[in-house]
C-alpha cells in the first residue's frame, strides 16, 4: 500500500479519537446534570425509613450543619479545600458531598485535560498528510473538535487549578464519610467500588478494604430501606455467579439473598433489559418451598413498603453510580 493510500487513514482516526473524548466529556457533563435534579428531589424529601427496621447503629448521624454556606458551584477547590474538609470531618453531609463531587471533578480532568493535549499535538503533526479535500475536512473536524472540548474543560480548568496529589487522594476517604452519612449517590458508588475509586491509595492505606467489608451491610440495609434502586442494582450484580467485585467479596454467596433482590428488581422493571423469567427461574431452583415463599413475601412487601410501587426510572438511578451530580 502506497502513502497516498494510507494517509488518510490517520486524519481519520484522529477525528474519531476526539469524538469519542468529547462524547464522553459531555455526556459524563449532562448525567450529572440529570442526576443533580434527581438528587435535589431525593434530599428535599429525605431517606424513607423502613417499616418496624430500627436504625442501624454503625450508620454515622449527619451533622445539622454550621450554618455556613458552601462555596458557590465552580469555585477553586484549592482554596475552598481545608475548610470543607474539616466540616466533612466534623460530620457535615454539605461539605462532604461537595468535597468528594469535586474532587471526583478534578480527577476525571487531569485525564482529560491530558487527552486533548495529545489529540491537539497528533492533530497537529497530521497537517502535512492533509493533500487533499477529504483529508483536510477531516482536519478541520478535528480541530474544531479540540476547541470544543478545550472550551469544554475551562470551568474545570479554573475549579482544578493548584489540587494536589494528596488532595485528590482524599477522594475515597470523603466518598465513605457521604456514604455513611446518607447520601445516596456517594452509597451506590462506595458500594459499587469502595476504596477502588483511588486503588494507588490502596497500597498505602490497606485498611480501607477492611472498613468497606465492615461498613458494607450497613449501607445495603440503609439503601434498600431508602427505597434505593441503584443500590439494589449492584446488589443485583454481586450476586451473579462469578462474580468477583469488592461488593460481591463483602456479601458473599447467599442463593435466597439472591433471589430477594432478583425478584425485587423485576418488580420495578421490565423484563427487558432488566430481570426474565429465565434469571428468575434459575435463582428459583435453588432455594426449597419455604424459602421461596419467604423471598417472595419479602420482595412484595419492600417493594411497596420501602419503594412505594415505584417503578425504576431508566434514565436516572441505573447509570453508572460514580457518575455524580452537577452543584
Amino acid at each position: 500500500m502506497t502513502r497516498s493510500d494510507s494517509a488518510p487513514l490517520k486524519p481519520v482516526r484522529i477525528v474519531a479519537a476526539i469524538a469519542l473524548a468529547l462524547a464522553a466529556f459531555v455526556a459524563v457533563y449532562l448525567m450529572g446534570r440529570h442526576q443533580g435534579r434527581t438528587a435535589a428531589h431525593e434530599e428535599a424529601q429525605g431517606p424513607v425509613a423502613a417499616e418496624g427496621q430500627a436504625a442501624t447503629a454503625t450508620l454515622a448521624p449527619a451533622r445539622a450543619g454550621t450554618g455556613a454556606t458552601l462555596p458557590p458551584p465552580g469555585a477553586a477547590l484549592k482554596r475552598a479545600y481545608a475548610g470543607l474538609q474539616a466540616r466533612s470531618d466534623a460530620g457535615d453531609l454539605a461539605a462532604a458531598t461537595r468535597l468528594y463531587r469535586d474532587l471526583s471533578q478534578c480527577r476525571r480532568y487531569a485525564r482529560m485535560e491530558s487527552e486533548v493535549r495529545r489529540y491537539s499535538d497528533e492533530l497537529l503533526a497530521a497537517r502535512d498528510d492533509a493533500g487533499n479535500a477529504q483529508q483536510r475536512q477531516n482536519l478541520r473536524a478535528g480541530l474544531e473538535a479540540a476547541e470544543t472540548n478545550e472550551r469544554s474543560l475551562e470551568a474545570l480548568r479554573a475549579q482544578c487549578e493548584g489540587v494536589d496529589a494528596a488532595m485528590l487522594g482524599a477522594l475515597a476517604p470523603n466518598l465513605q464519610k457521604a456514604a455513611l452519612l446518607g447520601e445516596p449517590y456517594a452509597r451506590a458508588c462506595y458500594l459499587a467500588r469502595g476504596p477502588g475509586v483511588d486503588a494507588a491509595g490502596l497500597l498505602d492505606h490497606p485498611e480501607r478494604l477492611s472498613a468497606y467489608r465492615g461498613n458494607a451491610r450497613a449501607l445495603i440495609e440503609r439503601g434498600i430501606a431508602d427505597g434505593d434502586w441503584r443500590v439494589l442494582e449492584q446488589l443485583r450484580g454481586a450476586y451473579e455467579p462469578g462474580a468477583d467485585s469488592l461488593l460481591a467479596a463483602a456479601v458473599g454467596k447467599d442463593p435466597a439473598q439472591r433471589y430477594r433482590y432478583l425478584k425485587l428488581f423485576r418488580l420495578g422493571a421490565p423484563p427487558q433489559p432488566g430481570v426474565t423469567d429465565e434469571d428468575l427461574a434459575m435463582a428459583a431452583a435453588k432455594l426449597d418451598p419455604t424459602q421461596l415463599a419467604d423471598a417472595e413475601a419479602w420482595a412484595s412487601r419492600t417493594f411497596h413498603q420501602n419503594f412505594h410501587g415505584r417503578a425504576i426510572d431508566a434514565d436516572g438511578p441505573l447509570w453508572d453510580p460514580c457518575v455524580f451530580p452537577s452543584p
